[in-house]
C-alpha cells in the first residue's frame, strides 16, 4: 500500500479499472475532461471500487479540454506531490497524453499499460525496452454490470447447477435435436396447454390429448429417456409428473433448453471462463429494487434487459442472445444497444440460433450480413453442432 496511480479517465470503463484491479493501489487519481467525467460514471466507478478493491481511495481531477496548460500543470503537480505515481496509459483524451509527452520531456514518470482485452501488462519504467507480463485480472457478470452503472437483479429462473441437472439438461437437449424445428413446435404448444391446464398438488398433470396433438411426441420421448416420474398415456388424456421442478421449466417454457445448453457447455470446465450467468435481468438503472410484475413486463418505471447467458473471460464480458425459432434484424438491435451500454467496445456479442440461417435467400443472406456489419457473431444450426464444436466457437470469439 502507499502507491498511487494516474488513470486519464476514458469513456471506456474497463480502460478505467486495470490498474485497480491488477494492484489495488491506496489511490488511483483520475485525471479527465466534463464532456466525458460525467457525474453517473463516477459513481459507478465509485460502486465498482467498493466492492473490488475498497481501501483504494479515488480521486477525480477535472480539467478543460481546450487548455493543454491546464493539463500539463495538473500531470506536473502530481508528479512534484507523488514522484512515485505510476502513469496507466490505456485510455484517456489526446490533449492529455500531448500533455504527458510533454512532461516526459523533463521528469521520467513511471509508465505502463494493461491491455483490457488481453489482460497484458505493458512496464515502461524498467529501463529501454518495455517489459511484457500476464495479469490475473478478473470480474464477475454481477461486478462488470454494476461497472456500467447498472445491476444484475436476478436471474430469470434459480437453476441449481448440480451434476444430475446437468446430465438433465444434457439428455433433454438429445430429444430437442432429434426433433429439432418440432421441439420448439411442441413446446410452445405445451407452454400454452399446462396454462389452462395446471397441475394438481402433488404435480399430477392430467393434459388432453386433443389440445396436445402432435406435441405428444415430447411427452412420449422424454418418458423413454427417463426425465418423468410417471406417464400415462390413457384415450383421451396424458397423465404424468416430470422428475423435478427444473425439469418442469425446462420443457414447459420456450426456448430454455438452447441458452441452458449453451451455458452447460461453456461451464463444463470452469477454466474456459472466469464467471457465467443464464437468464440474466439488467436493471438498467440500478437505484431501487424492482417490483416482481415489472420482471414480468407489467407497470416497468425502469429500463430491464433479460438477456439469456453471459460469460466473463478475464474482464472482457460475452453478451449471448438464444433463439430456438426464427430471429430478425430486431433480435440483432437488442443485442447491439444491451452489449453496448454494458460491455462497451471490448464486448462481444453473440446470436446463436437452434435452426440453421439459410443463405440461399436473399433475406436470410442481409441477416447475416447485418449482423457481420454490427460486429455481431452467428452461430446457426446449433442442434447439429457437437458440444466440442460449440465450446471451441465460443473460445475463438473470446480470442482464447
Amino acid at each position: 500500500m502507499g502507491d498511487v496511480y494516474v488513470e486519464f479517465f476514458s469513456e471506456e470503463a474497463l480502460e478505467n479499472i486495470m490498474a485497480l484491479l491488477q494492484y489495488k493501489p491506496e489511490r488511483i487519481i483520475y485525471l479527465g475532461h466534463k464532456h466525458n467525467m460525467i457525474t453517473k460514471k463516477m459513481k459507478s466507478l465509485r460502486k465498482f471500487a467498493s466492492i473490488t478493491s475498497p481501501d483504494t481511495i479515488l480521486e477525480f481531477i477535472e480539467v478543460p479540454r481546450d487548455s493543454l496548460e491546464l493539463c500539463i500543470q495538473t500531470i506536473d503537480d502530481i508528479c512534484e506531490e507523488y514522484p512515485d505515481a505510476r502513469f496507466e496509459l490505456t485510455g484517456g483524451g489526446e490533449m492529455f497524453l500531448i500533455a504527458f509527452g510533454y512532461v516526459s520531456a523533463t521528469r521520467d514518470p513511471k509508465t505502463l499499460r494493461i491491455d483490457p482485452y488481453t489482460g497484458t501488462e505493458m512496464d515502461f519504467s524498467e529501463g529501454a525496452a518495455p517489459v511484457s507480463a500476464k495479469t490475473n485480472v478478473q470480474i464477475s457478470v454481477a461486478e462488470n454490470i454494476i461497472l456500467h452503472g447498472g445491476v444484475l437483479r436476478t436471474t430469470m429462473t434459480n437453476w441449481r447447477f448440480t451434476e444430475q441437472f446437468r446430465d438433465e439438461i444434457r439428455t433433454i437437449w438429445g430429444v430437442a435435436q432429434e426433433l429439432r424445428h418440432n421441439w420448439n413446435k411442441h413446446c410452445s404448444v405445451i407452454e400454452e396447454v399446462v396454462k389452462n391446464y395446471p397441475a394438481d398438488d402433488n404435480g399430477v398433470y392430467r393434459l388432453p390429448k386433443a389440445a396436445l396433438r402432435d406435441a405428444v411426441q415430447i411427452l412420449e420421448r422424454l418418458n423413454e429417456v427417463s426425465m418423468m416420474d410417471f406417464c400415462r398415456f390413457e384415450r383421451s388424456q396424458v397423465v404424468f409428473r416430470f422428475r423435478s421442478k427444473q425439469i418442469r421449466e425446462v420443457v414447459t417454457k420456450t426456448g430454455n433448453i438452447l441458452e441452458l445448453h449453451v451455458y452447460e457447455v461453456a461451464t463444463r470446465k470452469p477454466t474456459e471462463f472466469t464467471d457465467a450467468v443464464v437468464g440474466a435481468v439488467i436493471d438498467w438503472d440500478g437505484e431501487s429494487e424492482p417490483l416482481p410484475d415489472e420482471l414480468e413486463g407489467r407497470n416497468r418505471s425502469e429500463t430491464i434487459n433479460e438477456i439469456d447467458v453471459i460469460l466473463m473471460r478475464s474482464a472482457v464480458p460475452t453478451f449471448i442472445s438464444c433463439k430456438s425459432g426464427r430471429a430478425d434484424s430486431k433480435a440483432l438491435h437488442e443485442l447491439e444497444t444491451v452489449t453496448s451500454r454494458f460491455g462497451g467496445k471490448y464486448a462481444k456479442k453473440v446470436l446463436v440460433m437452434a435452426s440453421p440461417c439459410d443463405t440461399s435467400t436473399s433475406g436470410s443472406s442481409f441477416f447475416k450480413q447485418r449482423a457481420k456489419d454490427m460486429h455481431i457473431w452467428v452461430l446457426d444450426d446449433i442442434y447439429s453442432m457437437s458440444d466440442a464444436q460449440l465450446i471451441r466457437k465460443l473460445q475463438r470469439i473470446q480470442g482464447a
